[in-house]
Order: C-alpha cells, then structure tokens, then sequence
C-alpha cells in the first residue's frame, strides 16, 4: 500500500505561484477549477487581512478550497510577494474584475489598489456596453463611485431589469441608478414636447416648418431619447437640430425664429450638461 503523502511530497509537484520562490510552500490552496497551488502561511497573513494568520492555520496535507479559478489565484499570490506586482495590461475584463474582486474580498492591498487603477484609466474611454456595465456593477460594489460616476452615462437606456440583473443584492445602489436615470427621461420629455415660444414666432411659417421638420426627425420615445443620449454626448441631437437651421435664418421675424430655435436647443444641451453624477443619488435626501 503506498504511504500518504506529506505536504512536501505534493508542494513539490506544485506548480509555484511565482517562479524560483525560495520560500518553502507550507499551504496547498485548490481553486474552483480544481488546480492545486502553492502557498506561503506568513505571505499571506503579511500581504494582506482577509486570510487567518500563519499561527492559526494548523499544518494538513488537505488543501484549503478557494472560489476563486486557478488563473485569479496564481496572480493574486504573485502579487504578495516582495517583488514587482504582475503586469495586468494584457488581462482581459473578465479577468481583470476577478482578480480585482479577490484582492477586495481578501484585502490584498496591493493588488486592490494595481487593479483599480488600471479599471479607473480604462472607465475614461471605454465605449462598449458590456464592458461599461462590468466596471460598473463593480464600482458600486466596493465603493468606487468616481468609476460608477465615469461610465454611468453609457448605461442611461437601460430598462430596470437590465439593471437589476447587474445590481442585485445591492438595492440602494439600483434605487440610485432610478432616480440618476430619470433625469435623462426628462430630458427626453423636454425633448420630444412642444417648445414654447412666444405669439410672434408662434405665427411665422419658417418656425411652424423648423420645429415640425425638427420634432419628425427626433427620437418619437423615451426609449429611442435616451439611446441617442446615451454617454451623456449632445452632439447625434445637435446635429439634429441644425439640419434645417437655415429655415429660419433671414425670416420676417428678425431672427426670432432662430433665437427660439436655439433657445430649444440649448435647453435641452443645458439640461445634460447639469444632469447630476450618479453617486450623488446614493445620498438619502
């Protein structure tokens, strides 16, 4: 009968968190994934404060099982070792989020701080929905309300049950993202009514063919406003506005016509640029 084997026999068969370790392994972590790997007891109570420290974990030849997958472990080990932390510029989003999510559930600070970094630079020029909605959910989440802040715009014709699906368990957060969203539908309402003008532009036949020329080619629901405000960019309804801009220049009015024109314009431009930054609805007011 072979002989159990001891947590050296099988650390030595290990693949290492972070090659040519000198440190003995005295921990065998199992990932989701079923892939054993290496630790260090005194590593992991230094480099962070989600793990027990060394004194209080016994010596076994049982893995600990961990939910995170094998890749995220192996990087979040790397980086509690005294050296560089891992570059993360080639991880995908999915990988960069779990990762980003260990190293908050286990207060690895290092890597919480590498890892929000690199998502904050990224919140700055991301244009795809998926991605928006995945730093997203994970801002709100542990607090990073500058990155909800940054792409929230990109999420504004999001129906509730989209959002509840990325927000669930977080209802504070979901009841937020509500009242940030409304702002948007009001705009879209303003958007979408009759503006009001006074009895002298009211009677010129430029201004009635302006507005009805103009309203026609506008968004016709709240739905389809708030897709073509999304990201909080003025410009797909600015040019909207301007297609027939000259169906008002010159009119008998004496340009009344086209101060109301621009007046409609600029209301609803002020209204977005003014429209108050998600975090400030997570307050109770």
């Amino acid at each position: 009968m072979s002989r159990r084997h001891t947590i050296s026999d099988k650390t030595g068969r290990l693949p290492p968190s972070v090659p040519n370790c000198p440190i003995p392994v005295d921990l065998v972590l199992r990932s989701s994934d079923k892939v054993l790997i290496g630790a260090h007891k005194a590593n992991l109570e230094h480099f962070s404060d989600g793990f027990p420290s060394a004194d209080s974990v016994s010596d076994s030849d049982e893995p600990v099982d961990l939910s995170e997958d094998g890749a995220t472990l192996k990087l979040l080990l790397s980086g509690m070792h005294k050296q560089r932390l891992p570059a993360l510029i080639d991880l995908e989003v999915e990988e960069l989020v779990a990762l980003a999510e260990a190293g908050e559930k286990y207060f690895v600070y290092g890597m919480m701080a590498a890892c929000t970094e690199r998502i904050r630079a990224e919140a700055r020029v991301v244009t795809d929905l998926e991605t928006a909605t995945t730093y997203f959910a994970y801002a709100v989440k542990f607090g990073y309300l500058e990155v909800a802040d940054t792409v929230a715009p990109l999420m504004i014709h999001f129906n509730i049950n989209n959002m509840y699906g990325y927000l669930k368990g977080y209802d504070v957060a979901l009841l937020a993202w509500m009242r940030y969203r409304e702002q948007f539908v009001n705009i879209s309402d303003t958007l979408r009514q009759k503006w009001g003008v006074n009895a002298k532009v009211s009677a010129c036949e430029r201004w009635a063919a302006y507005s009805d020329e103009t309203r026609k080619k506008l968004p016709q629901t709240v739905g389809a406003c708030l897709g073509l405000l999304r990201g909080a960019n003025f410009e797909p309804l600015e040019k909207i506005f301007d297609e027939n801009r000259n169906t008002v220049v010159g009119c008998p009015c004496k340009d009344s016509c086209s101060l109301a024109a621009y007046q409609w314009m600029w209301g609803c431009k002020d209204m977005l640029s003014n429209a108050a930054p998600f975090s400030s609805f997570l307050t109770t007011k």
